[in-house]
């Protein structure tokens, strides 16, 4: 059976930026809870995925990090530059990717549903779980809703 994720995000088409590190996403974000999210205050070394995974926009670095002693968890960071109002999230697809390593499209990513891990007001979310399944961060900047690629870990 297909889990979906119904409500928490609106399926929209992305404009990809010409670096195609960042994509506009037209909504703004839903709220979810803290339930959606696998790891409640993991504690690692978390370390930035780059290759489009992670972004700059409007002065902000905006991170998806993965835990890098036991390889388990992923997380968003707005790194440097955050401001008032900004929201910051994680999504983490449904769809496995059991022998793969690397970026994925975004409609891979998606085929069978995704979750959103957040969003939270702060510099930092929770974590979800990323063994076999693809993870991106996600932000709301000055009322514009900005996603980097999914990234499998």
């Amino acid at each position: 059976m297909k889990k979906h994720c119904m409500g928490r995000v609106v399926a929209a088409s992305a404009v990809l930026v010409s670096s195609g590190a960042i994509a506009f996403v037209p909504a703004s974000a839903a709220s979810a809870t803290e339930a959606d999210c696998d790891g409640i205050g993991v504690i690692g070394v978390f370390k930035a995925v780059e290759s489009g995974a992670s972004f700059n926009y409007n002065g902000r670095r905006v991170e998806l990090q993965n835990e890098s002693a036991l390889d388990r968890y992923s997380r968003a960071e707005i790194k440097s530059g955050r401001k008032a109002g900004d929201r910051l999230w994680v999504d983490r697809s449904f769809h496995a990717f059991p022998d793969f390593k690397g970026i994925v499209s975004d409609q891979s990513a998606k085929s069978d549903g995704w979750k959103m891990c957040g969003p939270y007001t702060g510099s930092r979310t929770q974590s979800v779980f990323n063994a076999n399944y693809a993870a991106r961060a996600c932000a709301e900047i000055d009322g514009t809703t900005l996603c980097g690629k999914w990234y499998v870990d």
